[in-house]
């Protein structure tokens, strides 16, 4: 008979940035909010240094992690499936930057730096794995692919604040390029190679991402959501918000794990993509959109935060994946 597995920092996943991107997300959601509405603008400004506190407490583990088994960390990079979910580390510091870019400018731009440098690394890594991993089959590809993605698109957001803007159009390509790269990859296995493991079923809410934080940094970087551009990628973010909604009744049957935290930053992109539109003039029902998508992004922060706070607590989610 043998010993059930003990929690421990080794079984920490690199996913576990995805809380952070959640919560800085919802920042900056709430940042917008604020512009748009009299909300306070202290609800996003809370949640900015909550996610900067959160994500130092990670860092930490993580690098306790490194430090006492190298090992689980450089499986996990190399892993075929979560060597994705790097990418959430340079990630979570650079939304962080962005929802700190009303309340504390410098902060913001230390979290920008570091991040961006780390966006390239990743990235770099990220696409050498796939390219060079001969084990790679159709059925490691998921929607968290996108997440590297996602990272080189969010580099804008805060970095017309703090670099100049040929940095952010670097970043904003890549990210763009391999996007429509990688889409027709994605819905290929989505489509063809059957349903993704349940456990990864919240990463379906990943695609919302991509679109929606490119039409951001699109405006960021000095275009409109009135030009055709503008346009097509909120559509394409409203589209894939609206088949999340219809993969409801799956979705919920999924057990809880850390990747249920993929359904925050994409719901916190569109609320800002949605909620920016109508302070532009794009139109009450972006308003409307706007409302209802922060509504559900703040339930799944609240409700996750309490649901991963009681299973760190107890050890749920330092035990081994299945």
């Amino acid at each position: 008979m043998t010993d059930s597995p003990r929690p421990s920092v080794a079984h920490l996943p690199v996913g576990a940035f995805a809380i952070v991107m959640g919560i800085g997300g919802l920042s900056a959601a709430w940042n917008h909010a604020a512009v748009a509405w009299p909300v306070p603008s202290a609800v996003g400004a809370v949640l900015a240094w909550a996610a900067l506190a959160v994500l130092g407490v990670l860092l930490a583990a993580y690098a306790v992690k490194a430090a006492r088994h190298p090992q689980a960390v450089a499986a996990e990079w190399r892993h075929p499936i979560r060597t994705a979910f790097t990418a959430t580390i340079p990630i979570a510091a650079l939304i962080t930057s962005a929802a700190l870019v009303p309340h504390h400018g410098p902060t913001s731009a230390a979290l920008w730096w570091a991040g961006a440098a780390t966006m390239l690394t990743v990235s770099v890594w990220v696409i050498r794995t796939w390219s060079t991993d001969a084990q790679l089959e159709h059925v490691h590809v998921h929607p968290a692919w996108f997440i590297p993605v996602v990272g080189n698109l969010v580099v804008p957001l805060a970095g017309v604040e703090h670099a100049p803007v040929d940095i952010s159009w670097f970043f904003f390509g890549v990210g763009i390029l391999y996007w429509l790269g990688l889409l027709p990859i994605v819905l290929t296995r989505l489509f063809v190679y059957g349903v993704i493991p349940p456990r990864l079923a919240p990463t379906l809410a990943i695609m919302v991402a991509p679109p929606a934080v490119a039409a951001i940094s699109w405006v960021r970087l000095g275009g409109q959501w009135s030009d055709p551009l503008g346009r097509i990628l909120l559509a394409v973010a409203l589209f894939n918000l609206v088949a999340l909604v219809a993969h409801a009744g799956a979705l919920r049957a999924a057990p809880f794990a850390l990747p249920a935290w993929a359904y925050t930053f994409p719901l916190a992109a569109a609320a800002v993509a949605f909620v920016s539109a109508f302070h532009d003039g794009s139109g009450a029902f972006y308003g409307w959109a706007g409302g209802v998508t922060l509504a559900l992004a703040s339930g799944f922060v609240v409700a996750l935060a309490v649901r991963t706070a009681r299973g760190f607590a107890t050890g749920e989610l330092l035990l081994p994946e299945p």
